[in-house]
């Protein structure tokens, strides 16, 4: 049997890819028609797991994952508005507050400790963070507040910050359905297809109301096509093997979590250096501390 562990490397390379590409196809698309249009060609890619679907599940288990893929489908789009607005090395790096949000659900409604390594990673993250938003060769005692100003004043990074808190919500329920020591789990391929049919769904309404409906996605593929099928056989791998980690039992929700966030690193650098992004080495530098202080809250 293949480690969770091993699975995350994979995970951590597909991510990585999918955003860069995604920020390479949010130049030529809004996000909302980017974000149902890759919705639906994922929809359809997971019609090939249809015979390994079992629809026999607990029937207070489909408005849970409805919710689930509610929060999914609003995550999404807000991560992809976010990324189409910000710097890739800017938004990249906030990924890491993920596992942070995670450890701090889990303290105030499952009741979890935090050790004081917790609170050193916590440190991490939002020190990783600050430096992020520091224009280089500003004194830090004279410009102290100018990174905190600068992300709250950003309507994208308040973007970011509800997404994961989203996010963070669905990891924690999706822990609970797929972990196999539930009596009542249900398998990943199930998971998987239920949650992508319900986002396809969503994302079609979302764009009949506030859009133009199929058009829509008509001009997504004519104008991005190739990157949204590469964007979507990219997600379709790199969410099954989230998933299929996640519920091995021995796997913890939140280092999953956190390794997961050590795409960022490469997603920073590679993704900033093609598209030119500005103060690429002191981001980077940024999203390793803010990746270690996330395996530190995880562990």
């Amino acid at each position: 049997m293949v480690s969770w562990q091993s699975l995350m490397f994979v995970v951590i390379i597909f991510t990585a890819l999918g955003t860069i590409v995604s920020k390479k196809a949010l130049f030529r698309e809004h996000a909302m028609e980017f974000s149902a249009t890759l919705s639906l060609v994922i929809a359809v890619f997971s019609l090939a797991l249809l015979p390994l679907v079992d629809f026999n599940i607990p029937k207070n288990y489909w408005a849970i994952l409805y919710l689930v893929s509610l929060f999914a489908t609003i995550g999404f789009l807000l991560v992809a508005k976010a990324t189409r607005h910000l710097e890739i090395s800017s938004s990249s790096p906030l990924f890491a507050f993920s596992p942070v949000i995670t450890a701090l659900l889990a303290f105030f409604f499952l009741k979890e400790h935090l050790t004081v390594m917790h609170f050193g990673g916590l440190a991490l993250v939002f020190v990783g963070s600050y430096f992020l938003e520091m224009k280089p060769g500003e004194s830090i005692l004279k410009k102290i507040y100018t990174p905190v100003k600068a992300m709250i004043k950003s309507k994208y990074i308040n973007f970011m910050f509800i997404a994961l808190f989203l996010y963070s919500v669905g990891d924690i329920i999706e822990r609970f359905m797929l972990n196999t020591s539930n009596p009542n789990h249900i398998t990943t391929v199930t998971f998987f297809f239920i949650i992508h049919m319900f986002m396809a769904i969503n994302f079609i309404i979302l764009l009949t109301i506030y859009h133009d409906g199929f058009a829509g996605i008509k001009h997504g593929l004519k104008s991005a096509g190739y990157l949204i099928f590469l964007m979507a056989v990219i997600a379709f791998i790199g969410r099954f093997l989230t998933m299929y980690a996640v519920s091995i039992p021995v796997a913890q929700i939140a280092l999953v979590s956190a390794l997961k966030r050590g795409s960022i690193v490469l997603s920073t650098f590679f993704g900033g250096e093609i598209f030119k992004d500005k103060h690429l080495k002191q981001r980077t530098l940024a999203a390793c501390v803010m990746v270690i202080g996330a395996i530190f809250v995880a562990i």
